[in-house]
């Protein structure tokens, strides 16, 4: 059994990095977080603008485990969460957002699929088990769905997740819990059915300031503990643990520790003075790919917009030949979002299906986003508010053969005691699943048997 780690530099303030720091420090572990950017949270950033609450990342989040609940709760969390105000989800098909069945009636009768795409549903059940290893998304879905379902349905929740393509990612690895309903129950439909009798429903929601009060609670927790706005100057493997040198406006301090945690994105983790050889070694991560996308945040007047904005969202499937992957309905999803009288709508732009279009500047995004909106909506009129946030490399995608990527990673840390790779492109990329393996990894380090 390896000895637990009681003194930890964690690199990254993102949601691994900060539930991490905290579920350490409750176990009795000294931890120093060390971030570059001037406040936590990463990705995850709440802006209040002129009565509108804008998500420059994600909007919400999900979970049904009882241990990022309680961690929530025990962090002072649960008396800022609020839930879903509207849960209905639109789907485009035909110019025009449908809702998707809520329930296997409203699936017999929607207009989102074919009658021959309904009875390629149904046949589901006999359809054999893939013999692939490691088979793309849209491989395993097309195998036992059927390309209508593919193209109407897993692709534009593919760009809504990941802003990826379904063609390249890994069903094991992006959505193992589908791969799994396949492996274990044989049939997609029998699994989930199985499932819903027995596993506890996923939870929606956020905070009543949005998804940045997450990371905002927890830097005040860690208090002196965190440390924004500073460059890591030495990361070196010594004879008593790892060295850790950082400097902050002139100052410089160093530390050595039991265990060194990254959570730098991939594509970062690589650049950090790490020694020559482990530098060498990290190079491998630079070739998860990073899709870019674009948030656009648009308010109107509630009297320009037709559509009764009466749910979540809408996802666009690339058969659509639209600009917009999709938009949510933010204003009308959490309390508080969009001053009185007016809504405010979240739309998203690129991603692996239309990589230049989040490249385009603010006048011309505008144009195009806006003019699918008024297709799409019935917007009328000029938005009254506008936020754009640009994420050059936003998602990092599990596509085909990252089951050898992850086995590098864990090799790497075989051949380095105390180093760990963290972050969104391990373990999933939502905000839940950041939280849960940053608790896990706590748990990893130091479990309660191992304090004095």
């Amino acid at each position: 059994m390896p000895t637990p780690a009681r003194q930890v530099v964690i690199i990254g303030a993102g949601l691994t990095g900060l539930s991490a720091a905290l579920a350490l420090r409750s176990r009795g572990a000294a931890v120093t977080v060390l971030e570059s950017a001037a406040q936590a949270g990463g990705a995850v950033r709440s802006e209040q603008c002129e009565g509108f609450l804008v998500e420059h990342g994600p909007n919400s989040m999900m979970t049904n485990e009882p241990a990022v609940l309680e961690f929530l709760r025990t962090t002072g969390l649960d008396a800022e969460m609020v839930e879903p105000l509207g849960k209905k989800r639109f789907l485009v098909r035909g110019g025009r957002p449908v809702a998707l069945p809520s329930g296997p009636l409203g699936a017999v009768g929607t207009p989102l699929f074919s009658l021959s795409g309904k009875l390629r549903v149904l046949a589901e059940p006999f359809v054999r088990r893939g013999e692939a290893d490691d088979e793309s998304l849209a491989g395993l879905v097309k195998r036992r769905l059927g390309a209508e379902v593919l193209a109407y349905a897993i692709e534009p929740f593919v760009a809504g997740i990941y802003a990826g393509d379904p063609a390249k990612l890994s069903a094991r690895w992006a959505f193992p819990k589908l791969w799994n309903l396949e492996q274990t129950h044989g049939s997609f439909l029998r699994g989930a059915l199985r499932l819903r009798r027995t596993g506890p429903p996923q939870k929606m929601m956020s905070f009543r300031h949005g998804m940045g009060a997450l990371p905002a609670r927890w830097a005040e927790l860690l208090g002196p503990d965190l440390h924004c706005g500073v460059r890591v100057e030495k990361i070196s493997r010594e004879e008593d643990g790892w060295q850790v040198t950082w400097s902050h406006e002139g100052e410089t301090r160093s530390v050595t520790v039991d265990a060194v945690i990254s959570t730098a994105p991939a594509f970062a983790a690589p650049e950090l003075p790490w020694t020559a050889d482990l530098r060498s070694s990290l190079e491998f991560l630079r070739e998860i790919p990073y899709p870019a996308v674009t948030v656009i945040a648009l308010g109107f007047r509630r009297s320009d917009v037709a559509h009764p904005l009466d749910g979540f969202g809408m996802l666009v499937p690339a058969a659509e030949q639209r600009r917009i992957l999709g938009a949510i309905f933010s204003s009308s999803l959490f309390p508080g979002r969009a001053p009185r009288d007016h809504v405010l709508l979240t739309v998203f732009v690129g991603g692996a299906r239309q990589p230049r279009l989040a490249e385009l500047g603010d006048a011309a995004l505008e144009q195009d986003v806006c003019s699918d909106l008024h297709d799409l909506l019935g917007v009328r009129g000029a938005p009254v508010f506008r936020r754009i946030v640009r994420w050059p490399r936003a998602i990092p995608q599990y596509n085909t053969g990252y089951g050898a990527v992850l086995a590098r990673m864990e090799k790497i840390e075989q051949e380095w005691p105390g180093l760990h790779l963290a972050g969104n492109y391990r373990g999933g990329i939502a905000a839940g699943q950041c939280i849960q393996n940053g608790l896990r990894l706590a748990e990893q380090l130091v479990t309660p048997s191992s304090l004095p």
